[in-house]
Parts: structure tokens; C-alpha cells; sequence
């Protein structure tokens, strides 16, 4: 249990920062490459798999070396405990696996997130609404303009706040600088895993559209919940925006001609507008 418990602590961990990292790198790729067909399904599952197997890899080494120790302070006070064996010289086998997680899986992934999103809010606040616009109109684009900015900065730092506690407390722990300690571990331990359900609150608070289609997906629940026997099958597959940067996401009404079979396969993305559409299934 040992392996187990240490091998699924660490996986989590990784595949949480790697998943962040690839959706920067795919906003980023959406918006500064509009017209390039979306990843397709059988691409994100691959890309889903490379991030399960890239995070098995680095979690390995820290489950393969864990021990058993079982500590006799008298007859009633029995307590075992799982702690690193690693190969002599341990001292340094420890301290430099955990010095090349930190900068693997922490610093790179926050270098690569931080870049993304920034050179995706220098290209939001650059782009000029096509045609001619009012007064209004250009106070009104720019105030979302600034929230777009804004939700991507805010992503960036609650991922560096929340991983930089336990990153540093590992580091420190295997140097031997610090000892352990249980309750400080499990508190870094939540605060890290806890990065990824911040998201949709920072999305809702500043994303209009966010807010818009979470509306829309508790009403379709609520009338799936209803009878359903003369409901007709759609022929046209729904989108969703993954994220937006101007504009409220108006959905398109259904009328008797379909949308051409080109159209919809292309994937592509119209360039008066950023928003990257994404099928849902």
C-alpha cells in the first residue's frame, strides 16, 4: 500500500499541472492560429493519454522507492509508517529527484502557462473591432477587453500561489532543511489540488458568455428530466464557447436549412471573433 498511496499522491499532482498547462497551450493555440481546424477527438485522446503516461513516468520513482518502517515506542504505542528508501547515496538521490520534479512540474509548466496567456492578452488587446464603431461600442469592448486580461492574469497567479507551498515544502523536506510534518503536508497537499476547481468560479465571476451557458445547461437538464418520447433527435450538434474575450454568446435558432456538411466538419474559426468553439458531445 505503500507504492500504491505514494504513486497516486504524486500522479494526481502531475496530471492536475499538466492538464492546465495543455489547456493554455490550446487557448493559446486557438487564438493566435483562428483558422487552423480544432483538436479532434481521437487528438485530444491521445494528448489525454500522453499527459496520464508523462505523469506515471515522473511518478514512478517516488513509489518505487517506499518502505515500511514500523516504529516500537512500548507495547500499547505501535506506529508504522511509510518513508523514502532511496538507493545510497540516498541524501543526494533524494534531493535531486525532487529538485528536478520541482522544476519540471512546477516552473516549466508555470514558464509555459505564463507565456501562453500572455501573448494571448497582448493579441486580445491589440485586435480593433472590424468596421466602424461607436463611442459605446468601444468603451463597452474595451471594458471586456480588461476582464478578459484580467481572468487570464488571475488564472496564472492562483496557479503559482496554490502550487508553491507544497513544491517548496518537498524541496525543503528532502534537502533536510525542514522535518516533516503531516498536518503541513496534507494543507499544501489540498491547496494544490484545490487550483483546479477555482476556474469555473473565476470564469463565472468574469465571463459573461461562462455564465450565459451554465444557465442554458441547467435549463436542458431540467427539461431532459421531463418526458422525452416526442422528442425529435437533433441533426445539428451544439457548441459551446470554451472561452470567451467580447460579445455575448447568442446561440444560432434551428430553422429548416441545415447548415452545409463543409461547414461543420471544417472546424474552422470565423476571424471576427476569437471565441473558440468546441463540439459538445
Amino acid at each position: 500500500m505503500c507504492h500504491v498511496s505514494r504513486f497516486a499522491q504524486y500522479c494526481s499532482l502531475h496530471v492536475s499541472a499538466l492538464t492546465l498547462t495543455a489547456i493554455a497551450v490550446d487557448r493559446h493555440q486557438v487564438i493566435m492560429h483562428p483558422l487552423k481546424p480544432r483538436i479532434s477527438t481521437a487528438k485530444g485522446a491521445v494528448y489525454v493519454a500522453v499527459i496520464w503516461i508523462m505523469a506515471t513516468g515522473f511518478s514512478l520513482p517516488h513509489a518505487m522507492y517506499q518502505k515500511l518502517f514500523t516504529f516500537e515506542y512500548s507495547e500499547e504505542n505501535i506506529r508504522s509508517l511509510c518513508l523514502p528508501d532511496f538507493p545510497e547515496p540516498a541524501y543526494l538521490f533524494w534531493k535531486y529527484l525532487d529538485l528536478a520534479t520541482f522544476f519540471l512540474l512546477y516552473v516549466l509548466p508555470l514558464f509555459i502557462i505564463s507565456v501562453a496567456y500572455t501573448t494571448v492578452a497582448k493579441k486580445l488587446w491589440m485586435r480593433n473591432a472590424i468596421g466602424d464603431v461607436t463611442t459605446e461600442q468601444y468603451v463597452v469592448l474595451r471594458r471586456k477587453k480588461k476582464k478578459t486580461i484580467k481572468m487570464l492574469m488571475l488564472v496564472v497567479v492562483l496557479f503559482a500561489v496554490c502550487w508553491f507551498p507544497l513544491n517548496c515544502y518537498v524541496v525543503l523536506l528532502s534537502s533536510q532543511t525542514i522535518r516533516t510534518n503531516n498536518g503541513l503536508y496534507f494543507a499544501f497537499h489540498w491547496l494544490a489540488m484545490s487550483s483546479t476547481c477555482y476556474n469555473p468560479f473565476i470564469y463565472c465571476w468574469l465571463n459573461d458568455n461562462f455564465r450565459t451557458e451554465l444557465k442554458s445547461l441547467i435549463s436542458m437538464c431540467k427539461r431532459q428530466s421531463g418526458p422525452r418520447e416526442h422528442m425529435l433527435p437533433s441533426t445539428v450538434p451544439s457548441y459551446r464557447v470554451a472561452w470567451p474575450e467580447s460579445g455575448h454568446f447568442k446561440r444560432s435558432q434551428v430553422s429548416n436549412a441545415l447548415p452545409s456538411t463543409s461547414n461543420i466538419q471544417s472546424g474552422k474559426t470565423d476571424l471576427s471573433s476569437v471565441e473558440p468553439i468546441v463540439p459538445v458531445s
